[in-house]
């Protein structure tokens, strides 16, 4: 233990004889740290979106319209079955899959509630979560 004190205390010295040791200690990694902490965001944005819409009705497209508007998605297609939206996933193509089923705005409309299919391709962790 007392080794150890005696090295601390004798780099401290150093460091304090030495004047130009001081900025390169103490302000280049504040300058990191401001200049860093901008650069290094988790913000996930330009998810590549694709969909399936089986009921091709006003309220399903309005719905695709909502996330074309937003500015984390970039609506690519309409994809007219579910395995080419799969084998679209698989190569990479898309990143998220929303399955629109049948009957989706007469159900919506009379139940009030519906059940939507997400896919979501976790190979890209931050997209994933999201």
């Amino acid at each position: 233990m007392k080794t150890i004190l005696y090295i601390i205390q004798k780099e401290f010295k150093q460091i304090f004889r030495n004047k130009g040791m001081l900025p390169i200690i103490f302000v280049l990694p504040l300058l990191q740290l401001v200049i860093l902490s901008n650069a290094a965001t988790f913000e996930v944005k330009n998810i590549k979106f694709g969909y399936i819409d089986n009921d091709h009705t006003s309220t399903s497209r309005a719905l695709v319209e909502k996330f074309n508007a937003s500015t984390y998605f970039n609506v690519l297609t309409d994809f007219p079955s579910e395995a080419l939206a799969s084998a679209s996933m698989l190569k990479g193509d898309v990143d998220v899959l929303l399955e629109i089923p049948q009957h989706f705005e007469r159900d919506l409309q009379k139940e009030k509630h519906n059940s939507l299919g997400i896919t979501i391709n976790a190979i890209d962790g931050a997209a994933a979560g999201v």
